[in-house]
């Protein structure tokens, strides 16, 4: 049996990274609160469109289909309580081309829980035939409607080679599940932040496009952000273990008084110490580049706070040009070390 392991964010089972961050050895009948995304093929806008004037008044317009999907998703633990199902959905989300739900099962089930995935996913193809290919439930002016619409015209090849509408992955479907305290408040932010931060990146597309294979100072990285930011001047945020709390003070004092000074502070920001000093950066606005261990998928996009920067072109994401894009193993010692090495040596500490 595989062991758990220690890492910054307390004991884990080691993830599996070939089948979309499922934990080895995790017993995914037990009680447990996940989130469930699931993609539609091709990224294809099937449900809807973004709408609103701001970020702030960002949402999704459903369509008809998607307004189907979304009501079959409200109602997945209706239908799966008479079959010995105990759920309760805590947070839903359709995006035109993809969708979020946090899930609590509050008690042990009589199947894993991608049986209630795999079974939400079968009941929307369905529902997606039957609009599109006609069916004895559904009008003559509801057929018409849905063979003129430009949505079956894109998808109806993609339909035809896949029988699903959804992406092709080895296990189905990406999911997280919930280990420590306050994790659950976050996952459910970050479901509901959907709309507001497609926003952001629709209306900064400069600041969020993945660029690749960027050369700098003898490293190869992907990068998303503002690339105007490696020609500044920068300071390294790496806070030693060895740092007594008066010279953690002290020095994380002098990181920030640099960056309002108009240096770019540069780091992986992995301790708690160094999260401080990202944080008072993001409020006051200040000029960031953020080092991470894994690649970028061509539809990244930045989590909670780290968005709003982004956007507004203070922040530059890199990561070492890999093979290896996303896969949410936890950080290494090995690895938090190399990422402190980029961060001096770009900096010229």
């Amino acid at each position: 049996m595989t062991k758990k392991i220690y890492t910054e964010k307390g004991w884990r089972y080691p993830v599996d990274t070939t089948r979309h961050h499922r934990e080895n050895d995790w017993d995914y009948h037990g009680r447990a609160i996940y989130h469930i995304t699931l993609v539609v093929a091709e990224r294809k806008h099937l449900f809807g469109e973004l709408t609103g004037n701001s970020a702030e008044n960002a949402r999704i317009e459903l369509n008809k289909f998607g307004t189907q999907v979304y009501r079959k998703l409200r109602d997945l633990t209706k239908f799966y309580l008479p079959k010995g199902y105990e759920l309760k959905m805590l947070a839903i989300q359709v995006m035109p081309d993809h969708l979020h739900f946090v899930i609590y099962a509050m008690k042990p089930l009589p199947k894993h829980i991608g049986s209630v995935v795999r079974g939400f996913k079968s009941a929307c193809t369905s529902i997606y035939k039957r609009t599109y290919f006609g069916g004895d439930d559904i009008t003559e002016t509801d057929k018409r409607a849905a063979l003129s619409s430009p949505i079956f015209a894109q998808f109806s090849k993609v339909f035809s080679t896949n029988g699903s509408i959804w992406e092709k992955t080895p296990a189905g479907y990406h999911e997280r599940i919930l280990h420590a305290a306050g994790q659950l408040q976050n996952m459910i932010n970050y479901v509901h932040d959907n709309p507001r931060r497609l926003w952001l990146k629709k209306k900064h597309p400069q600041n969020f496009a993945v660029q690749r294979n960027v050369r700098w100072e003898g490293y190869v990285f992907d990068a998303v952000g503002n690339l105007w930011l490696m020609d500044s001047p920068m300071y390294a945020v790496h806070v030693r273990s060895r740092f007594s709390d008066e010279e953690a003070r002290t020095y994380m004092n002098q990181c920030i008084l640099a960056a309002r000074q108009g240096a770019t502070l540069v780091g992986a920001f992995i301790s708690p110490k160094e999260k401080q000093v990202l944080e008072v950066a993001i409020q006051e606005e200040l000029l960031i580049i953020y080092l991470v261990p894994h690649g970028f998928s061509n539809y990244y996009k930045p989590v909670g706070n780290l968005m709003d920067p982004c956007a507004q072109g203070k922040m530059l994401f890199l990561a070492e040009t890999s093979n290896e894009v996303n896969p949410h193993h936890p950080i290494s010692r090995e690895e938090c070390t190399h990422l402190n090495a980029i961060a001096e040596a770009l900096a010229g500490d």
